[in-house]
Formats: structure tokens, sequence, C-alpha cells
């Protein structure tokens, strides 16, 4: 199984990274010429080329031996460039990651690159992958409550009003497409920390906000994933400083 060769390849590369690439349905170890292999790494160009020769590269592989589970700062700038599923070798099991857009300065378009996407990619980064679900315009005009029906079924669990908020809690929102306030929970964000949250409100582009004001008032509810660990965030704070870094 491709697995077992690349925990393989990783056991006997440690406390290097090793590194290496998925064609097709086999796994071809490679080089690391990276000059600190202990925590990096770098392809040899000699080994991409002989890949690219052999077939259609579908995953990059690389390990982070005693590191985390999690794409770092450098691994996302570099996955975004490469266009391809990086899989990370960490305690000894593979964690797949889809080649998802930065979580930052994303364009909207609602029920493809919106608020949930960004909620359900930053949850992806972080090790968890949440279920996808359409959403046509103005469904919440129609009877629907998707929200609601998805978020328990997704594994989150509503918080008290007095709970203590962590980062990684989700917050919905009573929003609509042209920004108006509206009875039901539409929009989701993200916090993270120091009263800011992630999110992509309609119409406008990925950021930041302060949670305050505007978004404090519409707030309707807030969820926190049941299965969350609390060093999870790193996925999503390693996006956001490639994104930061990178422009």
């Amino acid at each position: 199984m491709i697995e077992d060769d690349i925990l393989a390849h990783a056991l006997a590369c440690a406390p290097a990274e090793c590194c290496g690439l998925v064609v097709g349905d086999e796994y071809v170890r490679c080089r690391n010429v990276a000059s600190a292999p202990e925590s990096s790494f770098e392809i040899h160009p000699d080994d991409w080329s002989d890949c690219e020769d052999k077939g259609e590269i579908t995953a990059v592989v690389h390990s982070h031996p005693g590191g985390v589970p999690f794409l770092s700062e450098a691994d996302r700038i570099a996955q975004c460039r490469s266009g391809l599923p990086w899989w990370l070798v960490c305690d000894g099991a593979v964690h797949k990651f889809r080649c998802v857009p930065p979580l930052l300065g994303r364009k909207f378009e609602h029920g493809v690159m919106d608020c949930y996407t960004v909620m359900r990619d930053a949850y992806h980064l972080c090790g968890h992958d949440l279920p996808d679900f359409d959403r046509q315009d103005n469904w919440w005009a129609n009877g629907q409550d998707l929200y609601f029906e998805n978020m328990a079924d997704g594994g989150f669990v509503r918080l008290g009003d007095d709970a203590e908020i962590l980062p990684g809690d989700v917050f919905l929102m009573c929003l609509d497409l042209a920004g108006q306030n509206v009875p039901k929970a539409t929009h989701s964000a993200i916090y993270i920390g120091n009263q800011q949250i992630l999110h992509q409100r309609p119409n406008a582009l990925s950021k930041r906000d302060v949670f305050g004001g505007f978004w404090q008032k519409i707030t309707h509810s807030t969820w926190r994933y049941q299965k969350w660990q609390k060093s999870d965030f790193t996925g999503i704070l390693n996006d956001l400083a490639a994104s930061s870094n990178s422009r």
C-alpha cells in the first residue's frame, strides 16, 4: 500500500524529514536536499523531473518528525504554488490536505466560495473534514434553515450565552446576500482570538474583521466543534501567516 511505503520511508529518514511524490498508485521516494533536512525539505529537481516522466504527480509527501500534524507556514506557501494535495507524515499517520485556496483574499461566489467554504477549508487545514451542502441563493427565504440543519450533524454543539469563546469557535450570524439583517442564521465566522473573526461576507473578499459593533449585533449563536483540540488552531494560524508573508 502507498501509505505503508510512505510510513516506512519516514521512519528510515528520521530525524530528517522524508520527501517523495505520489505518481498514479505509486509512492516514489525522493532525496531531501534542504540545507536543514531535520526541519525542512526540498525535493531534488532530478527526482521531480523523473517522476514527471513516469506520469501525473498527484500528491507531494513529506514528514514532520517530532513535529505537529499541520502544514507549516512555508508548507502552505509551497502547496499553493504547486496546486497539489500535500500529504504529511506525523505521529505514525499520513495526514492528507487538499490544496485549498488561501483563507484570506478569496473572491465571493455564493455556494462555491463563501463563508461556509472558508469555514470548511479552515477546519480542513486543522485536520477536520466538515460535510459540504448545497446552498442556493436566498435559501433562507424558501423555508430552509441550512446552518441549524447541518451544524449538529457536522459535529458542532451550541454554546451557552455565558461560555468562554475560544479560537476556533464559530459564530453564526443573520446576514443575507445583500448584507441585510435577516431572522435566520445565514452566515458563519470563525473566532481567531484578539476580538477578531475570519469570514467572507457577501460580495467581498474573505478577511479578518473586528468582532464587535455590527458583527456582534447580528450574531445569532456560538458553536464549538466537539473534536476540537487547542493545538488544531495551528493549521489556521499557519495559513494566515502564509497569506500575509507571500504578498
